[in-house]
């Protein structure tokens, strides 16, 4: 562990753009000991992906240069390497996981093709030798059936699968060095424990050393040995996982750790950190967190802070660092809002939205015109729930359990096999068209990928206005400016960013467009489709807040669908499990926290990512992946991967029954 593998040295990255230079890593310096995990958390904008793409020497082009520094792998300087020579160390000696798989993967290669592919180049392998390699690099990363697995396609796989296939391909070299930029952000609550565990796993066979980027601290909490927290292009504070969660010395990093929704925490506001990062072509002098520090003074402007030992392997870079250890946490932090929303009581209030017995089967057929059904996948299977004005249902479960088509039926997106939607009291599915126009003008949508809802072509201000101009229509063209600007403002964007384009922002900042679009009509219901999972701690608790104060004013409904489960009790108000399209638990949100009946609910719990390194807890491993909904198991459909499970439970579906007030569960246990 004492032996360093990978120094970065007074690193520096600059873009040379249209807007200026920006200094996407500005003086970033940090080591990595073989078989060691590192952290590196911050917000988007912070250089933590450009300094990855920097020691892999794979600066974008045009413009990215590496203009200072020294970046040393077992005592060798990338950077005096030739292009030739990096290629060679790319895969076997140095390896990369990147966030989405599927920007990775190539769709018109099988994955066992793309696997050998980087084994033949590197290792040489050729025949019966090849092939076996792959299978067990499959077997290796818990990717059951793997003979049958290697011939498909990575579109025929789901998400958790195609980014356990991303980290075969970057182990099947056996590199000394890791890097994983953000490979857990779009993986559900079970399948990213997994991902976690199986990393583990490898790191202790291997003696891999691995730095893991993100901006998910409950992650670091669980699996990094030191932390690294990334801010303007600098490294402000290194250190233990433990010390940096204990006692934070840099008041961004306690910031960070104040945004964090938890299980434990109640409902009042998050404490976020007020404004946004710097501006990287235009960073202000001295320490680039004074305009945003509770803490700063005059001379912090003056004279950027090194990053000096203030403890055993403790480095913060901040004038005021012994400070913070004896004021405590709080005299670093932003102050809290003045009041905590209060929420309406469970029951009350108006009905805006309801669904009964909802059920949507797609067929499957064979052919291309007149092809033969033989089979339906049953994505939602009688489902029934209520939304009042003012309340937030949050919707919970791993993918394919069926919360997106459930989306998509409330959108009007779907129309049910049977069942209906509700606004209103009047089924959507029977409205006219001018009213089938107001019923979207009064529920709206955020979804996850907010690159695939925004249109490329569309400046900001024109996707923002563009509902304004349907609804509105006489709004001038200064009113119209006036609001979106206020829009942007409401959800931390800068209006400035208005004439810019969707692939000119981070994909926190897009996220934050599409939350602001959505707010513009002044909407009675907002269905939120993982619409904080790709924001940074702090935005993120920003968002929640806002989220929040304009329920609390305006009495607007959210159906909340995440599978952060601090983040949807903290929104929430009541909560319903999905399992194969089917709730299976439903109950207000402390209720079901504290009181979990279903076994899948308590799996769920059990697998939540921790705020603190003392809250890792054991974990109730899940059997095999969510069943096809195509054939669902009979009876009970979580019985084949149940801890709990029954011999009935295979026979007998049981129905959804109240066990408590307002607390209906399906389960034979009960």
């Amino acid at each position: 562990m004492a032996d360093t593998l990978l120094e970065v040295r007074d690193l520096r990255t600059y873009i040379y753009t249209r807007r200026g230079v920006v200094k996407a890593v500005d003086g970033a310096s940090f080591s990595v000991r073989r078989g060691e995990t590192l952290g590196i958390v911050g917000e988007s904008g912070s250089g933590k992906s450009m300094t990855c793409l920097s020691i892999l020497r794979l600066v974008p082009e045009p413009g990215g240069r590496i203009v200072g520094g020294q970046i040393l792998f077992d005592g060798e300087n990338l950077l005096d390497k030739s292009p030739e020579e990096m290629r060679r160390l790319r895969g076997p000696r140095i390896a990369m996981i990147l966030q989405d798989p599927m920007a990775s993967l190539n769709p018109a290669m099988t994955v066992g093709e793309q696997i050998a592919e980087t084994l033949a180049l590197h290792r040489g392998l050729r025949g019966r030798a090849l092939d076996d390699r792959v299978v067990e690099l499959l077997r290796q990363v818990k990717i059951s059936d793997p003979e049958r697995r290697v011939h498909a396609y990575p579109h025929q796989m789901s998400g958790g699968i195609r980014q356990r296939v991303a980290g075969a391909i970057a182990i099947s070299c056996q590199p000394s060095l890791l890097i994983a930029d953000e490979p857990t952000t779009s993986l559900d609550v079970t399948i990213q424990s997994q991902y976690l565990r199986l990393l583990k796993e490898i790191q202790r066979e291997t003696s891999l050393a691995l730095v893991f980027v993100t901006h998910d601290l409950g992650i670091v909490a669980k699996l990094c040995d030191r932390v690294a927290v990334m801010y303007a292009g600098r490294i402000v504070e290194l250190g233990r996982t433990r010390d940096i969660f204990n006692r934070p010395r840099h008041p961004y990093a306690i910031g960070l750790l104040d945004c964090l929704p938890t299980l434990r925490r109640g409902r009042e506001p998050l404490t976020a950190i007020e404004g946004q990062p710097p501006d990287l072509a235009n960073v202000p002098e001295g320490c680039s967190f004074t305009p945003r520090c509770p803490m700063a003074e005059p001379r912090c402007s003056q004279k950027r802070p090194p990053l000096e030992s203030v403890d055993s392997e403790h480095l913060v870079a901040c004038i005021r660092a012994g400070e913070t250890a004896t004021l405590g946490r709080r005299a670093a932090t932003v102050s809290r809002a003045s009041a905590a929303p209060v929420a309406e009581p469970v029951g009350s209030g108006d009905v805006v939205l309801e669904a009964r017995q909802l059920t949507k089967h797609f067929p499957l057929a064979r052919g291309t015109i007149f092809g033969r059904r033989f089979g339906t996948v049953k994505a939602v299977d009688g489902v029934d729930f209520v939304l009042r004005r003012g309340e937030t249902l949050g919707l919970v479960g791993e993918s394919g359990c069926g919360k997106t088509t459930t989306a998509r039926l409330v959108l009007s997106l779907e129309r049910p096999t049977t069942g209906g939607v509700f606004f209103r009291g009047r089924d959507i599915h029977s409205l006219g068209r001018h009213e089938r126009g107001g019923y979207r003008r009064a529920v709206q949508a955020v979804f996850q990928d907010p690159f695939s809802s925004l249109n490329p072509r569309l400046t900001i201000r024109t996707t923002v206005s563009e509902p304004l101009a349907q609804t509105e229509p006489d709004l001038t063209r200064a009113e119209l400016a006036e609001r979106v600007a206020a829009s942007l403002t409401r959800v931390g964007l800068q209006p400035r960013i208005a004439d810019d384009y969707p692939h000119e922002l981070s994909g926190g900042q897009r996220q934050r467009v599409a939350i602001a679009r959505a707010l513009t009509t002044n909407p009675e219901c907002i269905l939120l489709d993982e619409a904080v999972s790709a924001l940074d701690v702090s935005i993120r608790a920003q968002v929640m807040n806002l989220l929040r104060e304009i329920q609390d004013r305006s009495g607007v409904s959210y159906l909340f669908i995440a599978h952060d489960l601090a983040v949807v009790k903290y929104v929430s108000a009541r909560i319903g499990v999905m399992y194969l399209g089917k709730l299976v638990e439903t109950a207000p949100a402390d209720e079901l926290y504290a009181n979990p009946l279903h076994p899948y609910t308590q799996v769920l719990l059990s697998d939540a990512l921790p705020a603190h390194p003392d809250d890792v807890r054991d974990e109730v491993i899940l059997k095999g992946e969510v069943p096809s909904a195509f054939n669902p198991p009979s009876g009970c459909r979580f019985h084949p991967r149940c801890p709990q499970a029954m011999p009935i439970c295979g026979e007998v579906e049981p129905p959804l029954r109240e066990q408590a007030s307002g607390h209906p569960v399906a389960c034979h246990l009960y």
